[in-house]
């Protein structure tokens, strides 16, 4: 029975390090991302004349300052109608890199991966400290 013991500890004991160990970068990934994600204001843009050399549609949109802001949207053809509106997501520290499309959860993938590899090591992390009892 000790030899099983004597296979098992190892390699519980190594599943719990890797789980620590790789687990704490993915859920400080995935909480960076959150974070990033829920900073985006909403508000709404108008679709201006575009410039002749423009390749997108180009909108002009006020952030909560008060202050004007014109960007081109990439995802926006520039044979969109004048006076379109277009609902516009932007960070206010940096009001330049607008968006069109709606914020989604960031970050919930890593965060996943972060929880699972983390709750994997903590099992063992228990599950290692009992074998030394048993054993």
């Amino acid at each position: 029975m000790s030899d099983a013991f004597s296979v098992i500890s190892p390699v519980v004991e190594l599943f719990g390090w890797f789980g620590f160990i790789v687990g704490t970068p993915f859920l400080l990934a995935g909480w960076v991302l959150r974070r990033r994600a829920t900073r985006l204001e909403s508000t709404v843009g108008v679709v201006i004349p575009p410039p002749d050399w423009a390749r997108a549609a180009t909108a002009r949109w006020m952030d909560v300052d008060g202050q004007l802001h014109e960007t081109q949207f990439g995802d926006v053809p520039v044979t969109t109608p004048l006076e379109t509106e277009l609902t516009v997501h932007y960070d206010p520290d940096r009001p330049h890199r607008a968006r069109v499309h709606p914020p989604h959860d960031d970050g919930r993938a890593p965060r996943t991966v972060g929880v699972v590899l983390y709750a994997v090591g903590a099992v063992c992390a228990v599950a290692s400290v009992g074998l030394l009892f048993v054993s």
